[in-house]
């Protein structure tokens, strides 16, 4: 009977071994296979950017967990959009992902025609839909950069100096040969001009902005090209370079 017991143990123990090896390809082909363990990704805080467009940047939408990596996907997510502020991605078993952002403002926006392009603090494009902007500049006789392209610096240069000279003003409008102008927020353009001082310019604008709005009728324009020489016009007429 001893001899018998002793020869059916390697039986045995080779009956459990497969029985473990097959539970354990049972379970691995679960968890390989199963839907349930294919990433499903939220995306919360897009305000003004596409949360299909900011999913499809992680990577991870329908990927397995097991190959999912927050850390290289919340990456991927800033290098296509840089004007977010804050990017994280969070994961939870079996397979459920967030992506957390916090948008920003870009600086500019390069509108040429029908095209908008957002501007990154650099000056470069960043394609349409991609943050909000604090100022805009329409800009006309100019080719408008390509995204990932950067704006010529002479000009990226003065628009910084525009942001600086008159924080309270969104919009501006470049010409090329004419320079840049806006609109006073009482109706009249305000030309400035391409070269020289914008903080100078400002000053005078501020200066003569209360006796100018007394005026009536209230003038066309207060041209500023040259700050020394202020001029006032009180009816449309196109201005020569």
């Amino acid at each position: 009977m001893a001899v018998a017991l002793w020869a059916l143990r390697p039986v045995g123990s080779r009956l459990a071994a497969l029985g473990l090896l097959g539970i354990w390809l049972i379970g691995g082909g679960i968890l390989l296979w199963h839907e349930a363990f294919y990433t499903r990704l939220d995306v919360a805080g897009a305000r003004t950017l596409s949360p299909d467009a900011l999913a499809a940047a992680t990577g991870i939408n329908g990927l397995h967990i097991f190959w999912v990596n927050p850390e290289e996907a919340a990456t991927a997510v800033r290098e296509r959009f840089p004007s977010l502020t804050s990017v994280e991605v969070r994961c939870r078993w079996p397979a459920f992902c967030t992506l957390f952002v916090v948008e920003g403002q870009a600086p500019w926006e390069w509108i040429s025609g029908d095209l908008r392009l957002i501007l990154d603090g650099s000056g470069r494009g960043l394609g349409r839909g991609t943050a909000e902007a604090l100022r805009r500049l329409e800009v006309h006789g100019l080719p408008p950069p390509a995204p990932g392209q950067r704006v010529d610096p002479w000009l990226w240069a003065r628009m910084q100096e525009l942001a600086q000279a008159f924080p309270e003003i969104s919009a501006f409008r470049y010409e090329a040969g004419r320079g840049f102008s806006f609109a006073d927020p009482s109706g009249w353009t305000v030309w400035l001009g391409e070269f020289g001082s914008m903080s100078a310019r400002a000053m005078i604008w501020r200066a003569l902005r209360p006796s100018l709005a007394a005026q009536r009728p209230l003038p066309a324009y207060l041209d500023l090209r040259v700050p020394e020489a202020p001029a006032v016009g009180f009816q449309i007429e196109r201005i020569q370079p």
